[in-house]
């Protein structure tokens, strides 16, 4: 076989070119310190390296997600903090304004204080945060959630949407709190009935809140309205109680008894016996007219009792209507052929100064002067807003008057005014609550994270580092074969017969 110059020459220099690639590869390596760069280093090695950089990469996120999360409760929570100082305020000013010592003037001053601790409540709900975004706003978070109307009131105008952080696998963390749910859908009362005098009254009468105290026996008559009337019975004062029920209502009216006159002389027909009820049903006189004449038990009174809720608005006063010695008030809108069931559950009863009053497993107490025809209404608990709570409590004070009537219509507003800021206080401090645990559960996933990444970084390194002195001494080797072979190369360069000539 002949062995030319040219094909010498060509081993010879892919051979050095050869070496300085495995030199150059081994200088990368060294220069990374990564002993796997590409997937030929380690086809073995290359998978399960590439899932752990997934891995600590989805861990780094979720730590950046828990830190954006931690911020934006802890915003939540100074704001509540703000929220629970302003309400213990309140409380202590209404506390203090049921006083009977204090005169005109001095429940006016505290008012007034309240009307500033209303608007600084205010804006508490109205916090923006680092973004100017509100936070209680829910999705809506460019919107100014608590706006005043026309009329004073506050309205909420954001949405009940919750925020979500994922903060670890499987693992998401609400980053906010609707205003809705902390300031707005907030029970009346004791959470079940709320309690008022009538305002016709002329006693010094008052109720305190009804508690359930047989469920079984209460069971199935916490649907409706209850009022205690007053009755005069020779010279003694006897107290009787009817419930008043949604028998098939579609409309939007309210009903309530004002009063009950058991010396009527036709009382017998719309005073039923006890557990007996009668119908009372709105029948409107033509389709869109919006006025109803009353029937009970589908006969119409006499005289005719009709309803015009003609000029029926939101903000509309009560009208009232009397059937045979039983007062009615009615706000709203009733729909064609609303009834409503009025029962009688205690027959008149003499009357003593705070005495239990118990009836379908609820217990209430009366106490004060009670005049003939004065009553009082034990009524379902409804809803709401912690701004109207604080107006209500402000309307307490301004109730003027300094008879017994007067004073019984304060003491009864300040007993539901101070349930009502409990009420908020409590469902404030429940958010609070609520916000604590998330807060408690973002540094529990913190540290199971860093954790999780410490161990895939640990493992990742082991399979993916650089044994740095190996790797010198690799090199090193691999520089002195190349200068070999470089000498050795420009030595049979110089190979040639012409030499020998």
């Amino acid at each position: 076989m002949r062995i030319s110059s040219q094909m010498l020459f060509m081993r010879n220099t892919s051979s050095l070119m050869s070496q300085q690639s495995k030199l150059s590869d081994q200088n990368l390596h060294m220069a990374s310190q990564k002993r796997v760069i590409h997937g030929s280093d380690d086809p073995v090695a290359i998978a399960t390296i590439q899932r752990l950089k997934q891995d600590i990469s989805v861990g780094k996120q979720f730590i950046e997600n828990g830190q954006m999360a931690e911020s934006a409760n802890k915003l939540v929570d100074t704001a509540l903090t703000q929220s629970t100082n302003i309400l213990q305020r309140t409380r202590e000013l209404m506390v203090s304004g049921s006083n009977g010592t204090m005169n005109e003037t001095n429940r006016e001053a505290i008012a007034v204080e309240l009307e500033n601790l209303r608007d600084e409540l205010m804006g508490v709900a109205n916090t923006k945060d680092g973004n100017s975004q509100y936070i209680f706003a829910g999705f809506d978070v460019n919107t100014q959630p608590f706006q005043k109307n026309e009329f004073g009131e506050v309205i909420y105008h954001g949405d009940s949407g919750e925020r979500d952080y994922r903060v670890g696998s499987g693992v998401s963390i609400q980053g906010n709190d609707s205003g809705s749910s902390v300031f707005m859908n907030i029970a009346e009362g004791n959470g079940t009935f709320v309690s008022e005098v009538g305002g016709d009254n002329t006693g010094g009468g008052v109720l305190s809140s009804g508690n359930v105290i047989d469920a079984n026996a209460a069971r199935g008559f916490l649907d409706q309205d209850y009022t205690i009337s007053i009755s005069d019975n020779a010279g003694v004062p006897e107290y009787s109680v009817y419930g008043l029920k949604e028998n098939a209502v579609s409309g939007s009216a309210t009903i309530k008894i004002n009063s009950i006159d058991l010396t009527d002389p036709d009382i017998s027909t719309v005073d039923p016996d006890v557990n007996i009820s009668y119908d009372i049903k709105f029948v409107e006189t033509s389709v869109g007219s919006n006025i109803y004449n009353v029937t009970l038990n589908d006969e119409q009174p006499t005289p005719l009792k009709t309803y015009n809720a003609t000029a029926v608005n939101e903000y509309s006063e009560a009208q009232d209507f009397e059937i045979n010695g039983i007062k009615f008030e009615v706000n709203g809108l009733p729909d064609d052929s609303d009834s409503y069931a009025l029962t009688k559950f205690v027959e008149p009863t003499p009357y003593e100064d705070g005495k239990a009053i118990t009836f379908n497993g609820i217990k209430t107490e009366l106490k004060g002067d009670v005049v003939a025809e004065d009553s009082f209404t034990l009524r379902q608990s409804e809803e709401k807003d912690i701004f109207a709570t604080l107006q209500n409590s402000i309307d307490a004070l301004r109730i003027p008057g300094t008879d017994k009537t007067a004073e019984a219509a304060r003491n009864s507003a300040f007993s539901n005014s101070l349930l009502q800021i409990d009420g908020a206080m409590d469902n404030v401090m429940s958010t609070q609550s609520s916000v604590g645990a998330r807060l408690r559960t973002i540094d529990n996933q913190r540290e199971s994270t860093l954790d999780f990444n410490l161990t895939a970084q640990t493992t990742l390194s082991s399979l993916e580092d650089l044994d740095m002195a190996a790797a010198i001494s690799e090199y090193q080797e691999q520089y002195s074969m190349l200068e070999v072979s470089q000498k050795t190369y420009v030595q049979l360069q110089q190979l040639s017969l012409f030499n020998l000539i």
